[in-house]
């Protein structure tokens, strides 16, 4: 039977002059030749790769009467051979193999070709259905990655390999990373979707939400109903009401009866209803185990069959955890932890108390203001006193503990972080933000203007990168993702920049819009835009300078000590001729408050002139546009009835500088949060379309004909 360095020799010497033997990219020892019966006549052909002339090529070498002859010579579609394999016939009973050849038609795509033997010849089938590229991209499912693009109009998220080259070009509103299954969740118009790794359509974008596939299935949003899916986009079951993540072959769901009371259940992964809905909540099972809570409200621990394990008569139970369950005796109590036969282990005496991780648990103690942890054993012993801001279990046999950032702070605002371990040791200073979870011995950190890796012991990685600013870092595959200072990057271990977000956004050939940078410290980051091209140069600053300031570009110091924290960020929403629309957006967050609170600004310039426009700036001089326009969101408004969100009471028209925004055909008209209806409804908007009002507007001004484009 011929060996490696006989198939080496023997293909060595057909090789034309100057070829040389194809680097094949699966890795295979010889993988550039193999063996198979191609013709099947029950003796081994030799299939060759090779690359000559800058063009790869293919030969199939056969043993006729113990000497070796090419019977056949196969030219590439493509500048290099991917891989080559043999794969038997299901039509040939005998030893007959089809030859696959995928070749490289450049580095993000392959061409695939199939023959079989037929008549004494080998020829190409047309149909090559039978094989797919899937297999082959499952196996480096890491090697796509989410990148974003910014443009007129908005964002668009596509993805890049490993080595920064776009596979998916951008094309959706978003883009989640791929998961381990191969497949992405993407977001286009505002409804979701799911594409594999060549970026083809598993599920055409079609739901308000898509969750994260667990077991093979995901939860769906359509309209008023939650649905579960498989990784086809097969709709396995569907209800009124929501569908956790399916866990251990079950997955907790609820209905909304008749009284408008929530019930919960469970099903299993093929959608069937294992246990029916009857419960007021019913948790995630973990260990083949799941706590509910039964519409009386006593709480029970029951198997993935229903059968209860036990009662647990408390007024509130939580997770199982690692089997001690926080309870409260009444509501509004402190909390305490019981086992699964309801035996109180851990006395009441906590006002927090999180689930069980490592045999740890962190637990919270009401101070003044905010609260103080601590972290516990299993047996209600403190390893570490209640005496940090907080404590948050890194994984690995490691935590952060946290104290005010400044000392003046109260506890529950800004922290500042040391590594620690399970037993109470404390391994490094109070250096650290934004840590994440430990990975395989390294976790993210940064000192409030670096990011890096850190080692079990909290020392930085010298070897991993070193990243200007603040975030995170995590190992994606063979390369590093990074989220620092809101901007997406990715770089190999050794810290070159493989793709980073593009900062700037050519609109023709004479004006660009340029990003800017301001962040004096990690609590106050901020981009704004900065046109260039403006050939006035007085017009150019007083443009800029009003957009920085717009911004919020105010003044602040590097060290100093702040109680909040403020994003800000721009988007190009509109173009043509002279007129350009920003979208300028914030987000301002107060340490201890309920949330943060967002901005929104649109404005209008004229490139030319520098002239920034007002909503009145539209319309003819006396034509009473505010009653107009006030007058046809109420009637938008009153057309949607008792189910609208706005507070009627709180309407009482727009102003005359009211906020605003134009596409090619329509004026929106938006309100801030809580101006006319609550937080949750963010910025109410009201399109009016501009045939509805072109009596009222002015055609010959500059705003209008800039929007039209004349």
């Amino acid at each position: 039977m011929l060996k490696g360095m006989a198939l080496l020799e023997i293909g060595k010497f057909f090789l034309p002059q100057g070829a040389v033997f194809a680097p094949i990219k699966n890795y295979n020892n010889y993988s550039f030749i193999q063996k198979g019966d191609i013709d099947g006549d029950g003796d081994e052909e030799i299939i060759v790769g090779y690359l000559w002339r800058k063009q790869p090529f293919v030969m199939i070498l056969k043993n006729i009467k113990n000497r070796w002859y090419r019977i056949s010579t196969i030219k590439g579609n493509g500048y290099d051979i991917h891989s080559i394999e043999l794969v038997s016939t299901s039509e040939n009973r005998r030893s007959q193999k089809d030859l696959i050849i995928k070749w490289m038609k450049d580095k993000k795509t392959l061409a695939t070709n199939v023959f079989t033997w037929k008549a004494g010849k080998l020829h190409k089938l047309e149909e090559e259905t039978r094989y797919s590229r899937k297999e082959e991209v499952l196996a480096n499912v890491e090697n796509l990655h989410p990148i974003k693009a910014y443009q007129i109009g908005g964002v668009l998220w596509g993805y890049i390999d490993d080595s920064g080259e776009i596979v998916i070009p951008p094309q959706y509103d978003y883009g989640e990373p791929f998961q381990e299954n191969g497949l992405a969740v993407i977001s286009v118009n505002e409804l979701y979707g799911v594409i594999d790794l060549e970026g083809a359509y598993v599920i055409s974008p079609q739901y308000s939400y898509i969750g994260e596939f667990s077991e093979g299935r995901a939860q769906a949003r359509d309209g008023n109903e939650t649905r579960l899916i498989d990784e086809k986009g097969n709709i396995l079951f569907s209800t009124n009401g929501n569908i956790l993540p399916m866990i251990n072959n079950r997955a907790s769901f609820s209905i909304v009866d008749k009284e408008n009371e929530w019930k919960y259940g469970y099903i299993d992964r093929e959608g069937n209803v294992v246990i029916p809905p009857q419960y007021r909540y019913a948790r995630s099972f973990e260990n083949g185990m799941a706590v509910v809570e039964h519409l009386n409200g006593e709480f029970s621990i029951i198997d993935k069959e229903g059968n209860i394990i036990s009662h647990l008569d408390y007024a509130f139970v939580g997770g199982i955890g690692e089997g001690l369950l926080s309870f409260q005796e009444a509501f509004g109590e402190k909390y305490g932890y019981i086992d699964l036969e309801g035996k109180i282990i851990i006395p009441v005496q906590f006002d927090i108390a999180e689930e069980f991780r490592d045999k740890r648990a962190v637990v919270g103690i009401q101070q003044d203001i905010g609260f103080h942890y601590g972290l516990i054993d299993q047996q209600g012993k403190y390893v570490i006193s209640p005496r940090y801001n907080y404590i948050r279990n890194l994984g690995e046999n490691r935590i952060a503990l946290g104290i005010p950032a400044h000392e003046n702070n109260p506890v529950w605002a800004d922290s500042k972080y040391a590594i620690g371990d399970l037993d109470g040791n404390i391994l490094t200073d109070f250096i650290y933000y934004d840590l994440t979870d430990y990975n395989k011995g390294y976790a993210s950190a940064n000192d409030g203007q670096r990011t890096f890796f850190i080692n079990r012991e909290g020392k930085r990685v010298s070897r991993l990168p070193v990243v200007k600013g603040n975030g995170s870092l995590v190992f994606e595959g063979k390369i590093i993702k990074g989220n620092i200072d809101y901007r997406l990057i990715y770089l190999d271990r050794e810290g070159k920049v493989i793709w980073h977000e593009e900062n700037s956004i050519q609109l023709n050939e004479q004006f660009r819009v340029q990003e800017r940078k301001y962040a004096p410290n990690r609590y106050y980051v901020i981009y704004y835009p900065e046109i260039v091209g403006i050939k006035d140069e007085l017009t150019r600053k007083q443009v800029n300078e009003k957009l920085q300031k717009m911004s919020k570009g105010e003044d602040i110091y590097k060290d100093e000590i702040m109680d909040s924290t403020y994003y800000g960020d721009y988007l190009v929403s509109f173009f043509k001729n002279n007129l350009i629309g920003i979208e300028l957006n914030g987000y301002s967050y107060t340490f201890g408050a309920a949330h943060g609170m967002p901005t929104k600004i649109y404005t209008h310039i004229n490139l030319e002139t520098g002239e920034f426009y007002e909503l009145g700036d539209l319309f003819k001089k006396n034509s009473n546009y505010v009653e107009i326009l006030s007058k046809m969101i109420r009637d938008q408004i009153m057309e949607v009835g008792k189910d609208s969100y706005i507070w009627l009471d709180s309407y009482q028209g727009i102003r005359p500088n009211q906020s605003f925004y134009i596409t090619d055909s329509a004026l929106h008209i938006y309100f801030d949060p809580y101006e006319i209806a609550p937080y949750a409804a963010g910025f109410p908007t009201f399109a009016i379309l501009f045939k509805n009002i072109m009596n009222i507007i002015d055609t010959e001004g500059d705003f209008w004909r800039n929007i039209q484009g004349d």
